[in-house]
């Protein structure tokens, strides 16, 4: 009977759609979206003639169904090392913050140029903050790719600074590929259990930290 319980235990945790497959979604929902803006950007007018709506109003919907959908995904279908990630939970306030900003320029909270300014600034620095506390606390192979991306994102925002005329031209596909690569990269590379029962107790950005933790304490019990 025990077996029995264990082993629905076990097939309860590998039920729904797992972290590899979550951060693939993220990925190309991040290429979309900002492959979708640098091409708005380029085209002036564009959004306002075919949608009806300015540019940036069409740009903040699209972030805006994309994280809560996102969130969907995970409470709604996500396996247990995705709903329970910490990390992924504080990557949900730090885009919550970065949108938040985004409502407000939108609702003209601030002038036409600091508006321009702040509706993009938030997400490289989001990012970079996101990637590098990812690739400080996360203890698989994948953790360079964060920490490169978190430099990489601070390396728009200086080329945003340096050549402010530019930013239309590029900076919004530069986000892009820093903020889908590394996902992609977790997602193909990270050395996650092929248990998922191992993650319902500690979700993977922890495990090994935990279970060296554990080798030290039984250590120091055999001594």
């Amino acid at each position: 009977m025990m077996d029995t319980a264990a082993s629905q235990t076990d097939e309860s945790m590998r039920d729904g759609l797992g972290l590899d497959a979550f951060l693939v979604v993220g990925a190309v929902l991040a290429a979309v979206g900002w492959g979708g803006t640098q091409f708005l950007a380029s085209s002036p007018g564009l959004a306002l003639e075919v949608l009806g709506f300015e540019a940036a109003v069409v740009v903040v919907a699209y972030w805006l169904v994309a994280s809560v959908g996102m969130v969907a995904l995970a409470l709604a279908a996500g396996q247990r090392v995705v709903r329970y990630s910490p990390l992924l939970w504080a990557w949900g306030g730090l885009v919550s913050l970065a949108l938040l900003v985004d409502v407000a320029v939108v609702l003209g909270a601030f002038g036409p140029s600091l508006g321009r300014t702040l509706l993009w600034t938030p997400w490289p620095i989001v990012i970079g903050v996101g990637f590098a506390l990812t690739g400080i606390v996360a203890a698989h192979r994948a953790r360079g790719a964060y920490l490169v991306g978190a430099l990489a994102a601070g390396l728009v925002v200086l080329a945003a600074i340096l050549f402010p005329s530019t930013v239309a031209d590029w900076a919004f596909a530069a986000t892009g590929v820093v903020h889908a690569v590394p996902l992609l990269v977790d997602a193909r590379v990270g050395d996650r259990d092929a248990d998922p029962a191992d993650d319902a107790a500690s979700t993977y950005e922890f495990r090994e930290l935990d279970r060296e933790r554990a080798g030290d304490d039984a250590e120091e019990g055999g001594a």
